[in-house]
C-alpha cells in the first residue's frame, strides 16, 4: 500500500452492523485491463462501509479469459464477482464484466449481452447506469486508450450523477482520461488513490448534509440553504429557489468541500463576503450537458414530423425555432442541420427562411456556441456526410460553416424571467425541465404554449413530461416527447409579471388598457390589498413615462403615452424621438442629449401640445436611471401635463414670454449652441481621426514588417520541416531496427530455455523468460511488482539480500540452490548495465544442473568405492604422474611408512618416506616406462622401515591411461622378507642383488668374478 493510500484510512467507516438493503450508489469504473495500476490504487485506498456497489467494465480481449476478478481480489477486502446475466447489484460488492459481452443495468440488475467485438462498452454501461440510477449513478474513468466513456459521462451528468476522472498525468494511458476531462463534466480530476477518498467522502457526507442542515422536517429548504440561494440571487439576479433542491444541495456540497467548510451557515457567511465564490457556485448551478444529435432516434422522429409541418405551413415563408437552454450549442446546430436537410428535400416548396433563437443562462456557454468550434471527440454523433457539408476542419477539431452559423442567433436569456420569443414553429427544451421544481414547470410550459403558433411543435427530453399542462399540447410521439400546440389559453398573470421585470426583453408583451389583466382567484389572495392599491395608483395617477437608452430606443413604457407618442410611417421604429409629436420632438431630443452628457436630471420648459384636440402645457423631465442590475444606463422620460392652455389667442411657448418672436429667438439660440457644440465635437473627432490615421499607418508599417518576418519564418519552417522529415525517416529506421532487435532478443530468451528475470534497482520485475515459472511464480501482470512480493519455489531465503549486494558491490554472485520439488539450479546474479554503462538493476539466471549434480554424486560414489577397494588391499599401492609425483595411495602404504595422508600427497617418489624409494635404477625404469617402455616386474628393494627394521620389498609397476590421455603409473609393492627368510631356512640360497633388484638362488647364481 502506498503512503497516499494509507492516509485514506482515517475516514470514519459505517458500523459493521449497518446493513445496506440497496446500494447507496452504483459506481461504474471504466479503463484498460492492461493498466492494472489504476484499479489497484483505487481499491487499495477505498475505505469500506460506504454501501456502494462497484461495476468494473475494462477493455478485454474477447478471445481470452479474464484474470481481473482474481487480480482485484488481492487489493480489496470486498467480494469480487464476475458478472452473470440477471445478477442483482448488492452493496459492498465489486462486479467485473466478462470478455466478449456488453453490460447494462436495468432496475438495479446487471444484464449481459453476448458481443464478440464490443464497441465502446464503457459508454454503453454508463448510459444505462445514468438512465437507471439517476443521481445515484457515479462514473469513474481510469487509464485507457481511445475515447470510450466520454459520451457516457455526459449522460451521467445529465441525470445529476457524479463524474470522477483519473488525472491524465498519473495514468499509464492518458487518452481516455483526457477525452473525459475535455467534456467538461468531471466533478473531480485526481490520482486514482485520491479519487477513492473523494468518492467515499462525497457519498457519505452528502447524506449528512441533506438532513437536517439543508432541509426542514417537511422537506423544504432550511434557513441556511435559503441564505445561500439568497446570496446567489443578490449577486447574479438569478433565483434558483425554484430549482430542484436535491440538485442544488449537491452542487453546494461540492463547493463546501473545495473550501474546507462543513457547516452550511458558515458557507452562507463566506458567500456574503466573497463575490468570487458566489460566481463559482453560480457556475456550478448551471449544468451544461449536451451533444450533437443526442438520442438519434428522437431526431429522426422530429425530422418525420417536420416534413409534414413544413408542407402544411409553407405559405408563411419563414420557420422560427427557439432552443431554450442551448448550453454550448450542439443541439441548436443539430436542429439547424436537420431543418436544412428537410428543406432541401422539399424542392417544390417556395423558399422558406429559417431563424433559430438559441438561448442559455450561462454567458460562457453562449460564447462557446457562437464560436462554433468543437473537438473531434464532440463530433462523435455527427455522420461523415454532415461533417463534410456543415463543418470545416480545424486544428484538433471542427468549426461550423458560416451558412449554418448565420441561421442561428445566440443570446443570454432567462426562460422564466425574460420575455419569451413569439410566433414560433418549434420550441426545443430538452433535459432542462428536469432541473426545475414542479411549480416552476407549471409556469414555464404555458410560456412555451404562448410562444408557439397554433399547431407549433414542442420537443422535450426523454425524461421530461408535461405534467398538469397536458391540455395545452397534443402528443405526436410519446416516447421521444414530441408535442403539438393545442387550443388557446392566455399566459398566466404571474408569468407576465415575471416577464415584465426584464430590463431589455427580446420581445415585449404587455396587456393594454383595453385588455386588462385578470388575476385568478388563487393569486388574488396572494397579491393582497396593498398590491391592488399600488397597481391602481400606478395606472390612474402616475404620469406617463418611457425608459430609453442613450440612443432613445424604448426599453419600457409606463402609463398612457399615446397622447405624446405615435408610431411613424413605414417600417416599425422603436426610437422615442421618431415617435414623439412634432411639437415635442426638438425639445425631447435636446433634453435627452443633455441628460446623457451631464448624467443629471433635465427639465424642459412647458410646451404647447394638442391633446385630444385641446391645447395643453406639457413639461418634459429626463432623469438617469442608476441600478446595479442594468447592463447599461437607461433614462426615464416623464410627460408632465400642466393643464389646458388658454384658448384666446395663440398658444404661448413660455409662461414668461408670450411673444412668438422670443420663442423663435430662443430656439435659434439653442440651435446656435447645438451647432457650436457640433462643430467642436466635429473638430475633436477630426483630430482623433487624424491621430487614428497616423496610428493605422504605423500599424500598417508594423504589419508589413511582420509579414516579412513571417515569410522568413515560413522559409525557416519549411527548412525545419525538411530536416524533421529526414530525422523522422531516420527514427523510423532506428525504430524498425530496435523492433527487430527486440524481437530477436525475445526469441533468443524464449528459445535458450534458461530461467532469467530482469530486475530494476528497487527489485521490481522488468522482464522474464517463460522458464522462470519453474523457480518463481511470475505472470505477465506481475511486471512492475517487487520480486519480494512474489512467491518463490526455492529453498533459499536470502535471494533479495544477494541481489541487493550484487547491485551495490557490482560483483557477480553464484550459488547452487535447490527448489522445493528437489531440483537443483545454478543461480548467477549479475549487475544490469545500460548502454551508458550505468547500473539499472540486476539479472538473475537459473540453470538446471540436475544432470551435473547426478554425475557429481556418481563420481563421488565411484571414488569412495575405489578408495575402499584400495584400502582393503594389504600391500602398498600408489599412483604416480609422469613426474613421479604421488597422486593417490592406499592405507597400506601409509601404515608401512608410518606416515599421515598429507605427508604422502603430491610428494615425489624418491622423497617419499624419507627417501625409502630413492633408488636410481627404479627411478630410471619408471621414467622409461612413462615414455612407453615395458612395465617393471618383481623389482626388489631393501628398505629400512620404521618399527620394522630392514625389509625386502618387491615392486611392480604398470602404465595406465586416463580419460584425458595422460600417462599415469600404477606402482604396488609386496613385503617378501618372510618368504625369503623361509627360503633361506630351507637352504635354497636365495640371493638379493641390490644393484639390479633381482632375486636368485645359490644354484643358479652366476659367477660374478
Amino acid at each position: 500500500m502506498t503512503e497516499d493510500a494509507r492516509t485514506t484510512t482515517d475516514f470514519p467507516s459505517v458500523p459493521a452492523e449497518t446493513a445496506f438493503k440497496t446500494p447507496t450508489a452504483i459506481v461504474g469504473i471504466g479503463g484498460s485491463a492492461g493498466a492494472l495500476d489504476g484499479y489497484e490504487r483505487m481499491f487499495t485506498a477505498l475505505p469500506t462501509g460506504s454501501g456502494m456497489a462497484f461495476v468494473v467494465v475494462p477493455h478485454l480481449d474477447p478471445q481470452t479469459s479474464s484474470l481481473m476478478p482474481e487480480l482485484l481480489s488481492r487489493c480489496t477486502s470486498l467480494p469480487v464477482v464476475e458478472i452473470t446475466d440477471g445478477l442483482e447489484a448488492a452493496a459492498e460488492h465489486v462486479y467485473v464484466a466478462p470478455p466478449a459481452h456488453t453490460v447494462t443495468l436495468l432496475r438495479g440488475t446487471l444484464q449481459l449481452t453476448p458481443d464478440p467485438q464490443p464497441h465502446l462498452p464503457i459508454d454503453t454501461f454508463f448510459a444505462s447506469l445514468a438512465a437507471d440510477q439517476g443521481e445515484r449513478a457515479v462514473a469513474v474513468v481510469l487509464s485507457g486508450m481511445g475515447i470510450d466513456g466520454s459520451r457516457g459521462v455526459q449522460a451521467i451528468k445529465q441525470n445529476l450523477g457524479l463524474v470522477y476522472v483519473q488525472d491524465p498525468a498519473t495514468a499509464q494511458y492518458a487518452s481516455m482520461p483526457q477525452s473525459a476531462v475535455a467534456t467538461g463534466t468531471a466533478d473531480h480530476v485526481l490520482p486514482a488513490e485520491e479519487l477513492a477518498a473523494e468518492l467515499f467522502a462525497q457519498v457519505t457526507r452528502t447524506q449528512a448534509l441533506r438532513y437536517p442542515e439543508a432541509f426542514t422536517g417537511d422537506g423544504r429548504a432550511s434557513a441556511a440553504l435559503q441564505k445561500v440561494l439568497g446570496q446567489v440571487r443578490a449577486r447574479t439576479s438569478h433565483d434558483f429557489s425554484q430549482y430542484k433542491l436535491n440538485t442544488l444541495v449537491r452542487r453546494i456540497d461540492r463547493r463546501m468541500k473545495s473550501q474546507q467548510i462543513s457547516d452550511l451557515e458558515a458557507y452562507a457567511r463566506i458567500l456574503k463576503d466573497n463575490p468570487d465564490e458566489v460566481e463559482a457556485l453560480f457556475r456550478d448551478f448551471l449544468i451544461n450537458v449536451t451533444s450533437f444529435f443526442r438520442d438519434p432516434q428522437a431526431f429522426e422522429a422530429v425530422a418525420a414530423h417536420l416534413r409534414t409541418y413544413v408542407r402544411e405551413h409553407a405559405g408563411s415563408g419563414s420557420f422560427r425555432v427557439w432552443v431554450a437552454g442551448c448550453s454550448t450549442g450542439e443541439e441548436a446546430y443539430s436542429l439547424a442541420m436537420l431543418l436544412r436537410e428537410v428543406l432541401d428535400e422539399a424542392e417544390d416548396l417556395p423558399a422558406i427562411q429559417v431563424q433559430v433563437f438559441a438561448t442559455d443562462l450561462d454567458q460562457d456557454a453562449v460564447d462557446t456556441a457562437r464560436l462554433g468550434l468543437y473537438t473531434s471527440q464532440a463530433m462523435a454523433g455527427v455522420s461523415p456526410e454532415r461533417l463534410g457539408r456543415f463543418f470545416n476542419p480545424r486544428d484538433g477539431g471542427y468549426q461550423v460553416k458560416s451558412e449554418l452559423r448565420e441561421m442561428i442567433v445566440f443570446a443570454r436569456h432567462n426562460v422564466f424571467r425574460d420575455a419569451p420569443f413569439t410566433r414560433l414553429d418549434l420550441v426545443s427544451c430538452r433535459n432542462m425541465l428536469i432541473y426545475f421544481s414542479p411549480e416552476l414547470q407549471k409556469e414555464v410550459l404555458p410560456l412555451f404554449h404562448f410562444a408557439l403558433k397554433p399547431g407549433g411543435l414542442l420537443f422535450l427530453g426523454p425524461s421530461e413530461t408535461l405534467g398538469p399542462n397536458r391540455e395545452l399540447f397534443g402528443t405526436l410521439d410519446n416516447r421521444w416527447k414530441l408535442y403539438r400546440r393545442e387550443g388557446f389559453r392566455p399566459i398566466g398573470a404571474l408569468a407576465l409579471a415575471n416577464v415584465s421585470q426584464s430590463p431589455l426583453p427580446f420581445e415585449s408583451y404587455r396587456p393594454t388598457p383595453e385588455r386588462p389583466v385578470t388575476f385568478p382567484a388563487s393569486r388574488t389572495r396572494e397579491i393582497g390589498v396593498s398590491s391592488s392599491v399600488q397597481a391602481l395608483l400606478l395606472a390612474e395617477w402616475t404620469p406617463p413615462a418611457v425608459a430609453v437608452d442613450a440612443q432613445g430606443n424604448v426599453a419600457y413604457v409606463s402609463g398612457r403615452t399615446g397622447a405624446y407618442l405615435e408610431l411613424p410611417h413605414g417600417a416599425p421604429n422603436n426610437n422615442v424621438i421618431d415617435m414623439a409629436l412634432p411639437e415635442l420632438r426638438y425639445e425631447l431630443s435636446l433634453a435627452l442629449r443633455e441628460a446623457v452628457t451631464r448624467e443629471q436630471e433635465v427639465r424642459s420648459p412647458a410646451l404647447g401640445v394638442t391633446v385630444h384636440g385641446v391645447p395643453h402645457h406639457v413639461e418634459l423631465v429626463v432623469s438617469p436611471i442608476r441600478h446595479p442590475g442594468l447592463a447599461h444606463n437607461l433614462f426615464l422620460i416623464v410627460f408632465l401635463d400642466r393643464g389646458p392652455a388658454p384658448r384666446h389667442g395663440p398658444v404661448s411657448a413660455s409662461p414668461e414670454n408670450g411673444n412668438r418672436a422670443s420663442q423663435l429667438e430662443r430656439e435659434l439660440q439653442r440651435t446656435r449652441e447645438y451647432l457650436q457644440a457640433t462643430i467642436e465635437e466635429t473638430e475633436v473627432a477630426l483630430e482623433e481621426r487624424k491621430s487614428t490615421n497616423e496610428e493605422l499607418q504605423t500599424a500598417n508599417e508594423e504589419l508589413q514588417s511582420s509579414i516579412e518576418e513571417l515569410m522568413t519564418s515560413k522559409e525557416e519552417l519549411q527548412s525545419l520541416n525538411e530536416e524533421l522529415s529526414t530525422i523522422n525517416a531516420e527514427h523510423h529506421v532506428i525504430i524498425t531496427d530496435l523492433q527487430q532487435a527486440n524481437d530477436d532478443m525475445k526469441n533468443l530468451l524464449d528459445s535458450v530455455g534458461i530461467a532469467t528475470v530482469f530486475l530494476d534497482n528497487n527489485l521490481r520485475v522488468k522482464r522474464f523468460t517463460p522458464r522462470i515459472t519453474e523457480v518463481i511464480s511470475l505472470m505477465s501482470v506481475d511486471l512492475g511488482r517487487p520480486i519480494t512480493d512474489i512467491a518463490s519455489n526455492l529453498r533459499y531465503d536470502i535471494l533479495a539480500e544477494d541481489i541487493q549486494r550484487v547491485i551495490q558491490t557490482l560483483v557477480p554472485h553464484e550459488a547452487e540452490v535447490q527448489a522445493k520439488d528437489g531440483r537443483w539450479f545454478l543461480m548467477r546474479i549479475s549487475p544490469y548495465r545500460t548502454f551508458e554503462n550505468t547500473i539499472d538493476g540486476a539479472v538473475v539466471v537459473f540453470t538446471n544442473i540436475d544432470t551435473v549434480r547426478l554425475l557429481h554424486d556418481q563420481l563421488r560414489e565411484a571414488r569412495h568405492y575405489n578408495e575402499a577397494v584400495l584400502n582393503s588391499l594389504g600391500d602398498p599401492v600408489m599412483v604416480l604422474d609422469h613426474n613421479l609425483r604421488v597422486l593417490s595411495h592406499n592405507q597400506a602404504l601409509l601404515d608401512m611408512l608410518h606416515m599421515d595422508p598429507e605427508q604422502a600427497q603430491e610428494v615425489r617418489l624418491f622423497d617419499l618416506g624419507s627417501g625409502q624409494f630413492d633408488n636410481p635404477v627404479l627411478t630410471a625404469q619408471l621414467r622409461a616406462m612413462s615414455l612407453g617402455e615395458d612395465e617393471v616386474r618383481d623389482f626388489m628393494m631393501t628398505m629400512d622401515l620404521p618399527g620394522q627394521g630392514r625389509r625386502i620389498v618387491k615392486l611392480n609397476a604398470r602404465l595406465i591411461s586416463t580419460h584425458d590421455d595422460r600417462s599415469e603409473l600404477l606402482l604396488w609393492g609386496e613385503d617378501v622378507t618372510p618368504m625369503l627368510q623361509h627360503l633361506a631356512q630351507e637352504g635354497s640360497g636365495a640371493i638379493h642383488d641390490e644393484e639390479t633388484g633381482e632375486v636368485g638362488t645359490g644354484s643358479d647364481t652366476p659367477d660374478r668374478s
